[in-house]
């Protein structure tokens, strides 16, 4: 999927521009995008076109060996004492089924291991307290189809409804696409560099983190943040801020003034590369805004972080013209410390669309598959407990335009499951092959005139369906531990 970031935030600017605009109003967002435009968002293609070059590997994973057993009995015997199901949980009106009705297209698809990594999910979001310090992580890395907390906004709002917490999870310092999350503007010397895309040849280590980005300032950086009036309510409300740095070869200093947070400054310890230190500081009830200033030497600012102290925390992370491949080329140490004090339920990866155009025959897409298992293999290793869903591809183009991309599907699905995680079949759930044209042709549209991005109510509909299924699975789960 090829285009310029200038070219799509052309194409974004006719809907952002009307969040911008009513800064004083408070809007039901879904409401809202149900009146709003198709967002027209171009292809983005792999920047690489040679597949060999496009799936290389940087890291050999030594197989782990699940025992399918330890995970029902940390479900069980964890939880065992603790756990009281909440019969007058919030549920969104949609989700009416659980696994005995839910129709088998929308339904995720796995082995017992794999659904047994997702009933300890659940059993970790009925054990949130109040009084809890670490709230329960959720990570959706995909492509461009996420951009703009697209799909991830609509799970996050009714995840953080049903088992509580705030707040829109990681942002980038620099962010290239505006977000339905957040309203955010930076100003000063910052650069941004990405492990994925277009890579600067002059960073000399892999130590990213989570988001495959870190934002360097030289000298002096300002990051301005405020609730988005358009976004999901609880995005508006933020109990703790985060500074993730990575690399701060001089050490630095860190400013926050929030509008009704007190002025509070913070030391940035001298670090190499490969290095992780978090900041925290707690925030006001009611903060409206908040202007953070960096200073210092080249420091890497591999995240800001917005959210509450317990309740859920879903993290946007898309990367742009990425195939998946990126995970086994960041620094592993680093990851693991940037990983380390989480407690990580789910990751979700959404992959596959951006190396359907350049597969030859069936032998590339099942080469494709294969070494994307070795990713999730790779995560598996960093975050043992989390449960993993496996977003397949959308539905893309005109009939016939993409000749693989019903093998790319088939053989991820079959990797996907061999390696005990979940899979969810996007195009199936769209209505198979051509379903992007229907959808693209509905009043109002549900899929952008490119055949390619979902419009905004399309990747509402996406997100709703996807909670429908996960939902199905939990109420099947909560019949199961009666």
């Amino acid at each position: 999927m090829k285009h310029s970031p200038q070219k799509t935030i052309v194409f974004l600017v006719p809907f952002l521009a009307v969040f911008y605009l009513i800064e004083k109003l408070e809007i039901d967002v879904l409401s809202y995008l149900e009146r709003s435009e198709t967002v027209k968002i171009a292809p983005v293609w792999s920047e690489l076109n040679d597949l060999d070059t496009l799936l290389i590997e940087e890291l050999v994973i030594d197989t782990v060996v699940t025992d399918s057993i330890a995970v029902d009995t940390i479900v069980t015997d964890k939880f065992s004492d603790t756990l009281e199901i909440n019969p007058n949980r919030w549920f969104p009106k949609y989700a009416v089924s659980d696994l005995s009705t839910l129709p088998d297209s929308l339904k995720f698809e796995g082995s017992e291991i794999a659904r047994a990594s997702l009933r300890l999910f659940f059993a970790k979001l009925e054990a949130i307290d109040t009084s809890d310090t670490n709230p329960i992580e959720v990570f959706h890395w995909g492509d461009s189809q996420i951009e703009g907390d697209r799909i991830t906004g609509v799970l996050r709002s009714s995840w953080q409804k049903s088992w509580g917490g705030n707040g829109p999870g990681l942002i980038p310092a620099v962010q290239p696409i505006p977000a339905l999350s957040i309203k955010q503007r930076e100003s000063g010397s910052w650069k941004r560099h990405t492990r994925f895309g277009k890579i600067d040849s002059t960073i000399t280590h892999n130590a990213y983190g989570a988001m495959a980005a870190f934002s360097r300032v030289k000298g002096e950086g300002t990051v301005t943040l405020k609730p988005n009036p358009a976004g999901f309510k609880l995005n508006k409300r933020w109990g703790h801020v985060k500074f993730l740095i990575g690399d701060a070869p001089l050490g630095g200093n860190i400013t926050l003034k929030g509008s009704a947070t007190p002025y509070k400054a913070f030391s940035i310890r001298p670090t190499r590369p490969g290095m992780h230190t978090s900041i925290v500081s707690d925030l006001t009830e009611g903060e409206k805004e908040l202007i953070v200033g960096f200073e210092g030497y080249n420091i890497e600012v591999t995240g800001i972080e917005l959210g509450s102290r317990h309740g859920v925390v879903m993290h946007n992370i898309p990367l742009r013209g990425s195939a998946g491949m990126i995970f086994t080329k960041l620094d592993r140490g680093h990851l693991e410390s940037f990983m380390e004090k989480r407690e990580v339920g789910l990751m979700v990866l959404q992959f596959g669309g951006n190396v359907v155009p350049y597969l030859k025959d069936s032998a590339d897409a099942q080469k494709f598959a294969k070494r994307f298992r070795k990713q999730l293999k790779f995560l598996k290793l960093i975050i043992p407990e989390a449960a993993v869903i496996v977003i397949g591809p959308s539905d893309m183009g005109a009939a016939g335009t993409y000749p693989m991309l019903g093998s790319v599907i088939e053989n991820l699905k079959e990797q996907v499951i061999l390696e005990d995680c979940m899979y969810w079949d996007l195009r199936r759930v769209m209505g198979g092959e051509g379903s992007i044209e229907r959808w693209s042709n509905l009043e109002p549209r549900l899929a952008s005139t490119d055949l390619i991005h979902f419009s905004p109510k399309g990747a509402r509909v996406v997100g709703e369906k996807f909670d429908e299924a996960f939902r199905a699975e939990y109420k099947s789960w909560v019949k199961w531990i009666n």
